[in-house]
C-alpha cells in the first residue's frame, strides 16, 4: 500500500532536460561555425574578385582612333591590341550606326558626310567590352542633306503673319492652308537658303499649318493658331467746291476713338455711341478750312484696339479774281479801282484810310466793274479792296498810295 501512495510518474524528469540543453548548445555552436565558414568564403572571394579585376584594369589600353575626311566621306582607321568587337558611330548625338569587327586588331570604315557642320561621335567596343570613344566637329560642302528645314511663324500686325523657311543647303518649296482649306504653294528659285513671305491673318480663331520642304526633300511641319481681328475703315471724302468733307468710319464690332487733325491741330470726337458704332460719320465744314491747302488726318480706333489712319489733302482752286488800286491820271486828287472775275461778283468792300464804304453793284452775277475817284488825302493813304466771288471765294488787296 505505501509502495502504491510513493508513486510518481515524473520522478525522473530532471535528466531529460539537462541532455535537450546539452544537445541545443552543440547544434547551436556548429551552426556559428558554419555561418563563420561562410564570411570567411565570402571575404575571400571577394578579395579574389577585386585582385583580379584591379589586375585586369592595369591590363585594360584604349584603342587608337584616326579620322581622315575625303570628299564626301569620312574614313575612320581603329588598331588596337586586342581584337575589335565592334565600331559604332551617330551624327549629332542622333541613331547610332554600328559595325561588327572579324576578330581582328584593326578596322577601317567609310562614314558618308553630311552638308553642313555637323558632330561625329564614334566608339570601339573590344572582345574585353572595354569602350574608347573619339569626337570630332566635322564641316563640308558636299554629302547628305539629312537636317530638314526650321519653319518660323511670327505676327507682323493685327492683319499680317510672317512665314520664314530656313535650310542649311537649299529651300524648294513652302506651303501653307488654313483649316481644311486650299493649299496655297510658295516656290524658291536661285538655290536660296531662306525664303520669306507675308500673309492675311483670316478672321476669327484659325488653325495655320505650314510645311517647308528643301531641295533633298527633307520635310519640316509646323502648326499654329492664330485670332484674326480686322481694322477699321476709314473713307474721307472732300466735297466738289473743296470747302468741306465728309469722314466715315466703320468697324464690324464698333469703333471706340476718333481723332481728326486738321492743319495740324487735335478734334477728338468724344460723343460716339456705343450702341451705334459700328458706322460714324462727321462732317468737318469750312470753318475749319482755311484758303488753300488744307490737310485732313484720320486715327479710327475700333472696340478691338485695331487702329487704321487715312489722310487726304484739300487743294482749293484759286478764285479767279483780279483787282488793281491806282491814281488816277486826270485826277491826282482820286484813286480808281478795277475788279474782274470768272465767277461773277457777290460782294464788294472798300477801306480808304480805316473807313469803310458801301460800294453798290449796278447789276447782278456781274464779272467785272471799277470804283472811280477813291479819294485821296494829303499825304499817304490805305486802300483795301474785299471782293467775294458767287463760289465764295475771297481775295484781298491792299494798296499804299501817296497823294
Amino acid at each position: 500500500m505505501n509502495q502504491i501512495l510513493d508513486y510518481n510518474p515524473n520522478k525522473n524528469s530532471g535528466n531529460g532536460k539537462a541532455k535537450s540543453s546539452k544537445v541545443v548548445t552543440v547544434f547551436s555552436i556548429i551552426l556559428a561555425i558554419f555561418a563563420i565558414c561562410l564570411l570567411i568564403g565570402g571575404a575571400y572571394g571577394m578579395y579574389k574578385n577585386n585582385k583580379n579585376n584591379a589586375n585586369a584594369s592595369q591590363n585594360h589600353t584604349e584603342a587608337k582612333i584616326t579620322l581622315e575626311q575625303e570628299e564626301t566621306t569620312a574614313k575612320i582607321k581603329v588598331s588596337h591590341d586586342k581584337a575589335i568587337e565592334k565600331i559604332a558611330y551617330s551624327w549629332d548625338s542622333g541613331r547610332e550606326s554600328s559595325i561588327k569587327g572579324n576578330g581582328e586588331s584593326s578596322m577601317e570604315a567609310d562614314v558618308t558626310l553630311l552638308v553642313g557642320t555637323h558632330n561625329l561621335l564614334v566608339k570601339v567596343i573590344d572582345v574585353d567590352g572595354y569602350e574608347t570613344t573619339f569626337e570630332k566637329e566635322i564641316t563640308s560642302q558636299n554629302g547628305e542633306d539629312k537636317v530638314a528645314p526650321v519653319i518660323t511663324v511670327t505676327p507682323t500686325t493685327e492683319a499680317k503673319i510672317k512665314i520664314s523657311a530656313e535650310d542649311e543647303t537649299a529651300i524648294d518649296y513652302v506651303t501653307y492652308r488654313w483649316n481644311d482649306g486650299e493649299e496655297e504653294r510658295v516656290d524658291v528659285s536661285d538655290n536660296k537658303g531662306k525664303i520669306e513671305f507675308e500673309i492675311d491673318v483670316l478672321k476669327g480663331q484659325n488653325d495655320l499649318y505650314v510645311i517647308a520642304v528643301d531641295k533633298n526633300s527633307n520635310t519640316t511641319h509646323e502648326e499654329a493658331s492664330f485670332t484674326g481681328v480686322t481694322k477699321p475703315e476709314v473713307l474721307i471724302t472732300i466735297a466738289a467746291d473743296k470747302k468741306s468733307a465728309e469722314v466715315v468710319c466703320k468697324h464690324e464690332n464698333g469703333i471706340k476713338e476718333i481723332t481728326l487733325t486738321i492743319n495740324g491741330k487735335d478734334y477728338v470726337v468724344d460723343n460716339i455711341n456705343p450702341d451705334d458704332s459700328k458706322e460714324v460719320t462727321i462732317q468737318v465744314t469750312e470753318d475749319y478750312l482755311v484758303e488753300g491747302t488744307n490737310t485732313i488726318k484720320v486715327k479710327a480706333v475700333s472696340v478691338d484696339n485695331t487702329k487704321t489712319e487715312a489722310e487726304e489733302e484739300i487743294k482749293q482752286d484759286e478764285a479767279q479774281i483780279d483787282v488793281s488800286i491806282e491814281k488816277s491820271a486826270d485826277k491826282p486828287e482820286v484813286a480808281v479801282a478795277k475788279i474782274k472775275t470768272e465767277a461773277g461778283i457777290k460782294e464788294l468792300k472798300l477801306n480808304v484810310n480805316g473807313m469803310d464804304y458801301i460800294v453798290t453793284l449796278l447789276e447782278e452775277n456781274m464779272k467785272e466793274t471799277s470804283i472811280d475817284e477813291i479819294p485821296l488825302e494829303e499825304g499817304e493813304n490805305t486802300i483795301k479792296i474785299v471782293v467775294t466771288d458767287l463760289n465764295d471765294a475771297k481775295k484781298e488787296v491792299e494798296e499804299k498810295i501817296t497823294r
